[in-house]
């Protein structure tokens, strides 16, 4: 930052000049140009002349170049035109700015991949400096800067990798676009990659809870289509979607499950549609809360969120690596989130195994080029492996629970966690990597991102990125390596990720091994982008998985992005593919159709991992959100059948996934299978039907009830068979097939079948083959032992947890599984399994039953500890750590280890652990007798029974352990020891000998006393008479001496006296006046005052000691006196005197600063604080400046305190004694003074002192110091309290602080200064975090119309925020309601709607709170809002709006009853509205309540189409009411959906003719010929008789009515009856009718048509027999002319030779046949017919 900027003053282009230059400083250095010490480094930049130092390494050019960018004159800096024509720039040859210069870190790959300034220490500066000015020169030229030959191939060195990578590259141009060939032999069935699979469909998230979240919310809140139908249709992917999405519950998920809707916001291709009613989505995201629960939630710094840093192996750990305040390691595990495990480790890369607490680090060795790699367990506290790579690895990986892929520049290896070894199931020692393949040249130069094999390890892929084509240099190249273990060979193929999965082929038992992948390559200007589908490995003979491939559709704003990673799930046979700027392909694997695809983060996805128990996947962006993503299961399947109408698709995935939505399918395709007798597929289909909805007692009732066929196999076996193959059955299958079983006496299928698993016990499974059972448990245990160890653990527990108790005792089932026969021959056969499987499971076991802690299972918790500790010391450890702090679990571990013969742990324990009972332990060890006595030595020394401990040795003669103890352990306790000997009657001479080993390093006093207690004080007359010797100083020493060679102190004192006192030899004799003067203290005090005067030649010091110890202070104090012991002489008359007075005046006699000192701390001590600073003084001693601090300023004498802090400060430089200093002349009110100090060198801490003078309130001093130290925000905080409220804005204008600016703005709100509140204010409210913050203060001292003053002014700030407009919103929604409304139209893309809605709904503004319900697309709300407050709401166009937009159904009937009530006038216009949504039975039901039916005639028209009987029923009514019998027939004859026979019976009682007409009519149509001709008949309805008739088709119903117009005299009646009813009355009735009643006139004009109609059929008859008989004619004729035609040329045929030995013989000739030797046929080859008629 420019130092004008800064300032405030300007800022334009001269102030980016300034920053390039700070930005070449830093780039040349790897440092910032400026240190940053906040604050103190603004006010550097801002008001001094300083300027950064610039790189010594540069050149002169680069330093002038530098100096023309720092001038910190804004007019004497180069412009940016200059600047390019300086030297520095112009000597790197400048010509044009390089095309691939990167914008920012996300346009290189290796900006994520790799970390080159974290985690490198001790390099070479130079030789950074050097590449950084190089690629600064670089950048600017025209050949731009060759990034791949900066670290591609090592960037991976620091990370760990998962199974994706982040950021996009450039790359290479594909030269296979149109299909993949693998060359590898048996790779595949043969074949290439089909070409031209489109997507069937897609689907984009959307939200079917719009209205929870804000539309500001970049990640909540819309639905949204996928692109236009002929963007898709161009890009060969039709699309077809239906959207929403299910917002799960975040209930049992924390951190890293909760959910948040749809980010499709971000997938520019998509656009905005209302949610979807129906609430349906396919996909949903369990991922963290998008703005608070994310990776630095929970501590991880967002620096270290990338490649290089995170790894996640499986859904189980994330792993992430800090470098920075220190380096550290955090564990964060997926169960636990919210408690990571931080550990200080420094490593290059960290890695989690994927399913245990196994923790994998790799570290560069310093100075070499080689990698060392380690292996703890977390768990056991332990190191498992350790290796030193003699190259470095660039990427590594957990490629099995149990295996590591390390991938170096040349080669792969793979590293077993658990060794190897010669047998196939035991691993043994400890093994080195092993290299498995080299890497192909087209990985060469490669950012390795992936590794990974397949389930059986058979086949193995790395994958690497590396910059794109010059053509192309934003897209990433992608390359792929795939290795065959069995055959040794690689193949090369382009792809950027890339999976296995396992599929098992129909017709094929054994699964096959697919490779999916997925690549996007450049080729002549044509971007390809494919997922291709590959079987490995094909089996010959067996059916293979046919190649698939399909489309990668990108949309445009995507055309550079590229994928990352491919996650198959298992669970649901899915392809799920992540690219690097968050957008996700969901493809089926058995088909390769597309099903899915939208943006899934905002952020590029630089990590996933597969989330095997949901069928999904982890992913892990750069904003640290956790995403789990997988399939809505309750809505996929109708999604693709129904949207993407692929119902095999759909099938396929209800089996697969057992997935609900296809039951109906499932269901009709069994019937259908059924139906056609196909009873093995139908029973393959009930066996994997999704949710088991086929396997019911209703699907086995029918395979039971097909008749079996004679030598075939009875369908519900083959159903039962299929089951088998298939899975485990359920409690009625294995029922009912065990019925079958039991009753053909093949019960030993059963126990084969429970033994695999195949049945689900049950009771009555139980009864059915169980009579009397009663297992004999110990042979069951047995037998499973042998077979199966880890079995019998479990049989064990199982038998624990049995109600009443074990059947086998615990001590005799430990027993079994330590047996001497099963032990020893375990141990001779199979060793391993002795130490790693059995003892382990075994532990295990008993570990289980002794949970409860009782006490009869202590020989078993014994036992536990007594096997682990043969075989596994670290889980015996580990059992001791469980119960760190249980006093019995030490002692058991004690006791086993003693039984064990483990006699070291038995000393470590005793040793360390502080939780045993010392008593119990001391008194287990001793009856123990172990041969080794150390570990009783730690107890008994410990806890202090060395008086114990010295009696067993003694009596067990372990007389050396005695030695070392006294010798070694604690000479200290020696006393005790020879007390005990003593006790004991040791020899004397072993104890002189004891005593003398350890000399002088025994305690003379206690030694003493405990010989003397047993009255052999003489015993050490040798050892004392050897200190002596030695030249031994310590006055017991002599004083034991003394009291051996006298018994009576007097008498010694008197000898002493005499040799002393008199002049005699040995009168100067030092040790005799030792003697005197001691023997005369302990003996009679009086004396020894003459002998100090008297005596010369004694050890004063000493003595004097011996003096104060018995209390003969005046004697001390003259002893020291005498020796000139100043120091020891003052402490005497200060501390056991206790005259201060005294210590002065010796303290002025001897002038000695040391005495001045102590004296000075006693007057302290005692509270005479003017006093010890004067002594202080006089003392020179600056040395407990702190303390006269304290006790000063507790004593409030400043003025004294500066006297001594001025002497102090001549003496030392400290902080402390500076700012107090500052301090106390604030106290004394010397303002002068603290500013003349702090000019002057100081090294005071003026921010400490400013801060403390501000927190008690000497604010004068205060503002002197703040304003030196350019410290504005507490400057303006004190001005403020000095009420000079324009200093302090203008001050917090310079600190340009929120904290500052808040403190301002409220002290001129209390002031009421609202003027500079309101200038303080407006930098406050552009912080969102401190807006709320603002009103709350404001509205608390009632400024209401100052705050929306303030509020106002904000709207036209540069930064104006959404919180702003919408704290304005909720202001007048308070206090200024008549312009909430035009606010809110103004502003409503600016708003916080939520909270907006809550304050107008606290407020009752209903018609606002309406208008922002419909904005925010919260229609429900809306419409309830209407109609609870429709005085103030309603509009009824705005209502028609927004109710056909709800989604809750009820509401529509809620509107009904709403507009009933208050505007009945509209209803139908509502009605015509929601028509299409509502149900019209409902509807009616309502209205004919409320008792206003007729209200919706026009609505119940309208809709009336649709045939709903309620409706029908409706307007029929109002149509009888109405008497408008014309709409009423219509609507009978349009719709029939209503009660024929009830409205007929109302209809034929009603007065009007016409309505008994319509009864008649509604008779006929249902048919109810007799009631309709009856009521006719009575209204003389002689026509609709007549009609109805004819249409009944009855001729007993005509030929009645006839007889009717008879009898009526109808005669003309009659006569229309006869021509109306024509076909159903016969002539014979008609004519007998006609004569009898002599009406033949009325019946001749029905007889004479009737003869005219059978005259014609008879005509028509007769003519087809002619047309017959003329036919047989001419066909008989052909025929003859035929045969005339045959015998014309039988007579131009030659006679036939005879035969060979025949001769002439001729047969004779045949009699003719009718010109052939025939006799003559007829004419026409029949009789002649009869004539005809």
């Amino acid at each position: 930052m420019a130092p004008e900027v800064i300032n405030g003053e300007y800022q334009g282009p001269e102030s980016d000049v300034w920053s390039l230059g700070c930005t070449i400083i830093e780039m040349a250095t790897g440092k910032p140009a400026w240190e940053d010490r906040g604050m103190e480094t603004l006010a550097r930049i801002g008001l001094s002349g300083e300027l950064p130092r610039f790189p010594t390494q540069l050149s002169e050019t680069g330093r002038d170049f530098l100096g023309k960018c720092l001038s910190r004159d804004p007019k004497e800096r180069w412009s940016c035109d200059q600047l390019l024509q300086h030297p520095f720039l112009a000597s790197a040859s400048l010509n044009a700015v390089a095309d691939s210069s990167p914008r920012s870190v996300l346009d290189w790959v290796n900006s994520e991949f790799g970390d080159h300034t974290d985690d490198v220490d001790g390099e070479d500066e130079d030789e950074y400096e050097v590449s950084a000015r190089s690629q600064i020169s670089k950048l600017a030229t025209e050949a731009g800067t060759n990034w791949e030959s900066d670290g591609w191939t090592v960037v991976r060195e620091y990370s760990g990798g998962a199974s994706s990578c982040e950021e996009e590259a450039t790359s290479e141009e594909y030269s296979n676009c149109g299909g993949v060939e693998l060359e590898l032999d048996n790779l595949s069935g043969g074949g290439s990659v089909e070409r031209g699979v489109n997507y069937s469909g897609w689907c984009a998230v959307g939200a079917s809870e719009a209205s929870a979240v804000p539309h500001s919310s970049p990640l909540i809140g819309s639905s949204y289509r996928s692109p236009d139908p002929g963007t898709m249709a161009a890009a060969n992917a039709p699309m077809t979607m239906k959207e929403a999405l299910t917002v799960m519950p975040p209930s049992s998920r924390s951190l890293f499950h909760r959910t948040v809707s749809g980010v499709s916001s971000f997938d520019p291709m998509l656009h905005r549609i209302d949610p979807d009613p129906l609430g349906n989505c396919i996909f949903t995201l369990f991922p963290s809360d998008p703005f608070a629960n994310y990776l630095p939630s929970i501590g991880i710094n967002p620096q270290f969120i990338t490649f290089t840093h995170v790894t996640m192996e499986s859904d189980k750990y994330i792993c992430v690596r800090e470098t920075s305040p220190q380096n550290s390691v955090v564990i964060i595990d997926m169960n636990m989130p919210m408690q990571p495990l931080r550990r200080p480790i420094t490593a290059d890369s960290a890695l989690m195994n994927p399913n245990s607490r196994i923790l994998a680090l790799k570290a560069q060795v310093q100075g070499t080029a080689q990698d060392h790699l380690q292996i703890f367990n977390i768990e056991m506290k332990a190191k498992m492996k350790s290796h030193q790579m003699p190259e470095q690895v660039v990427f590594w990986k957990w490629i099995t629970p149990k295996m590591l892929g390390l991938v170096t520049q040349t080669s792969v290896y793979h590293w077993l966690i658990e060794g190897k070894s010669s047998l196939p199931i035991l691993e043994s020692g400890d093994s080195e990597p092993t290299k498995v393949f080299e890497r192909t040249a087209n990985l060469a130069n490669n950012q390795i991102i992936n590794y990974r094999c397949d389930p059986s390890e058979k086949w193995l892929v790395l994958i690497g990125i590396a910059p794109g084509s010059a053509e192309r240099p934003q897209l990433v190249k992608g390359n792929m390596q795939l290795f065959s273990v069995e055959q040794k060979r690689s193949q090369a193929l382009e792809a950027h990720a890339a999976s296995f999965a396992t599929f098992k082929v129909p017709g094929n038992e054994h699964p096959s091994i697919l490779i999916c992948f997925a690549s996007k390559s450049s080729n002549a200007g044509q971007v390809t982008s494919k997922m291709h589908v590959i079987e490995l490995g094909a089996q010959p003979g067996k059916p293979s998985y046919t190649k698939k491939q399909a489309d990668l559709f990108f949309p445009p704003d995507f055309a550079d992005d590229f994928p990352v990673s491919m996650q198959i799930s298992e669970k649901y046979g899915l392809i799920y593919v992540v690219t690097k700027l968050g957008l996700l392909f969901v493809y089926d694997l058995e088909t390769a159709t597309a099903v899915y695809r939208n943006r899934i983060s905002p952020d590029p996805i630089f990590l996933t991992a597969e989330a095997s128990t949901v069928g999904g996947f982890y992913a892990i962006n750069r904003r640290g959100q956790v995403l789990l993503a997988t399939i809505n299961e309750q809505t996929i399947v109708p999604f693709v059948s129904g949207q993407l109408n692929n119902l095999g698709l759909a099938v396929s995935l209800a089996k697969r996934g057992n997935l609900p939505g296809a039951e109906d399918l499932v269901v009709q395709r069994f019937q259908e299978l059924f139906s056609q007798t196909k009873y093995k597929e139908a029973a393959e289909l009930a066996a994997e039907s999704p949710m088991g909805i086929l396997r019911t007692p209703d699907t086995v009732a029918k395979f039971q009830s097909v008749p079996v066929q004679a030598g075939q196999t009875p369908p519900l076996l083959q159903y039962f068979g299929t089951l088998l193959t298939k899975g485990k059955l359920n409690a009625y299958e294995s029922l009912e097939l065990s019925r079958l079983v039991v009753n053909q006496n093949k019960k030993n299928l059963l126990e084969n079948w429970l033994a695999e698993d195949k049945l689900e016990c049950s009771e009555e499974l139980g009864d059915l083959v169980k009579v009397g059972y009663t297992p004999d448990y110990l042979f069951l245990l047995q037998t499973i032992l042998r077979a199966d160890p880890q079995g019998a653990v479990n049989f064990a527990l199982m038998m624990s947890q049995m109600e009443g108790g074990c059947p086998i005792d615990y001590n005799t089932i430990t027993d079994l599984f330590l047996q001497s026969e099963f032990w020893d021959f375990l141990s001779v056969y199979f060793p391993l399994i002795v130490q790693r499987n059995l003892i382990r499971e075994a532990t295990a076991f008993l570990l289980d039953v002794l949970k409860p802690n009782l006490p009869e299972h202590g020989f078993l918790q014994t036992k536990v500890l007594e096997i682990n500790l043969v075989t596994f010391p670290n889980v015996a450890d580990a059992i001791l750590a469980n119960g760190i702090e249980d006093p019995d679990i030490h002692f058991k571990y004690i006791e086993a280890a003693a039984k064990t013969g483990q006699i070291k742990e038995v000393e470590r324990v005793t040793r360390e652990s502080n939780f045993y009972d010392p008593e119990k332990a001391k008194n287990f060890l001793m009856e123990a007798k172990l041969p080794d006595a150390r570990p009783l030595i730690n107890v008994c020394d410990r806890f202090g029974f060395v008086p114990d401990l010295t009696h067993y040795l003694y009596t067990n003669n372990m007389l050396r352990y005695i030695e070392g103890y006294v010798q070694k352990v604690n000479p200290g306790n020696a006393p005790l020891v020879v007390g005990q000997l003593l006790d004991d009657e040791c020899p004397e001479d072993f104890i002189k000998g004891l005593i003398l080993s350890v000399r002088s390093l025994l305690p003379v006093e206690p030694l003493v006393e405990e010989c003397e207690k047993r009255n052999r004080l003489r015993l050490l007359t040798q050892f004392l008479e050897h200190l002596v010797s030695e030249g031994s100083q310590d006055v017991h020493v002599h004083n034991a001496l003394a009291f051996m060679t006298a018994d009576l102190p007097h008498e010694l004192i008197e000898l002493l006296e005499k040799i002393v006192l008199q002049n005699s030899a040995f009168s100067g004799n030092f040790n005799l006046q030792n003697l005197l003067i001691l023997t005369a203290i302990k003996a009679d005090p009086s004396r020894v005052m003459d002998y100090i005067n008297r005596l010369d030649n004694f050890d004063g010091p000493a003595v004097g000691v011996m003096a104060v110890e018995a209390q003969l202070y005046e004697e001390a104090f003259a002893i020291f006196k005498k020796f000139n012991l100043n120091v020891d002489a003052v402490n005497v008359l200060l501390d056991n005197i206790q005259s201060i007075d005294r210590a002065v005046e010796f303290a002025f006699r001897v002038e000695e600063d040391a005495v001045w000192s102590q004296v000075a701390k006693a007057q302290l001590r005692e509270g005479l604080v003017s006093d010890a600073i004067e002594s202080f003084i006089r003392a020179d001693d600056a040395t407990h400046f702190l303390d006269v601090i304290r006790a000063s300023e507790d004593a409030d004498v400043y003025h004294d305190l500066v006297r001594y802090l001025l002497m102090v400060r001549q003496k030392t430089k400290e902080p402390k004694v500076d700012s107090e200093l500052i301090y106390a002349y604030a106290k004394i009110d010397r303002l002068g003074d603290i500013e003349e100090f702090i000019l002057m060198p100081n090294v005071a801490n003026l921010q400490n002192v400013g801060d403390r003078l501000f927190d008690e309130a000497l604010y004068e001093a205060a503002k002197i110091i703040f304003a030196f130290i350019s410290n504005w925000g507490k400057l303006a905080c004190t001005l403020v309290k000095l009420n000079q409220f324009q200093g302090a804005v203008d001050a917090a204008r310079k600190a340009n602080s929120s904290k500052t600016w808040k403190f301002v703005c409220f002290a001129c709100v209390d002031a009421e200064e609202f003027r500079l509140a309101q200038i303080c204010g407006l930098n406050i409210i552009i912080q969102v975090d401190d807006l709320e913050e603002v009103c709350e203060y404001y509205q608390n001292r009632g400024c209401f119309n100052e705050l929306i003053s303030l509020m106002e002014s904000g709207l036209g700030l540069e930064r104006a925020h959404m919180g702003i407009f919408t704290e304005l919103g909720v202001l007048y929604a308070r206090y200024r309601p008549e312009k909430l409304m035009e606010h809110i139209k103004l502003f409503s893309t600016r708003l916080n709607i939520p909270k907006l809605i809550r304050a107008c709904d606290e407020q009752q503004h209903w018609k606002e709170l309406t208008y922002l319900y419909i904005q925010y697309d919260e229609f429900d709300n809306a419409a309830t809002t209407i109609m609870n407050h429709s005085p103030e709401a309603w509009d009824h166009m705005q209502f028609k709006d927004v109710i056909v937009k709800v989604a809750s159904v009820e509401l529509y009937y809620r509107a009904v009853h709403f507009y009933l009530e208050e505007h009945p006038d509209v209803i139908n216009d509502v009605l015509n509205v929601i028509a299409l949504r509502v149900d019209h039975t409902r509807v009616v039901d309502i209205m004919r309540k409320a008792g206003h039916i007729c209200l919706i005639k026009p609505y119940m028209v309208a809709v009336q189409s649709n045939n709903v009987t309620a409706v029908n029923e409706a307007l029929n009514e109002i149509y009888i009411e109405e008497e408008d019998y014309d709409r009423l027939r219509e609507s009978i004859d349009l719709h029939d959906s209503f009660d024929q026979i009830g409205l007929a019976q109302k209809l034929e009682k009603h007065e009007l003719l016409e309505m008994r007409r319509v009864a008649a009519y509604i008779y006929k149509k249902a048919g109810r010929w007799k009631q309709s001709i009856a009521l006719s008949k009575k209204d003389n309805h002689y026509k609709d008789c007549m009609e109805t008739c004819s249409q009944s088709g009855d001729h007993e119903l005509s030929e009645d009515l006839l007889i009717y117009f008879i009898e009526q005299g109808k005669k003309e009646c009659f006569a229309a009856c006869l021509f109306v009813c024509y076909d159903m009355i016969r002539p014979d009735v008609a004519l007998e009718l006609a004569w009898m009643n002599n009406i033949i006139d009325f019946a001749l004009p029905y007889l004479l048509q009737f003869i005219r109609e059978y005259t014609g059929k008879v005509d028509e008859l007769i003519k087809d027999k002619i047309e017959a008989q003329n036919e047989v004619k001419a066909k008989e004729k052909e025929e003859k002319e035929l045969v005339a035609q045959q015998n014309m040329y039988a007579q131009l045929l030659p006679a036939l030779p005879a035969p060979p030995g025949m001769g002439g013989y001729a047969p004779p000739p045949m009699p003719p046949m009718g010109g052939m030797g025939m006799p003559p046929m007829p004419p026409f080859g029949m009789p002649q017919m009869g004539p005809s008629y």
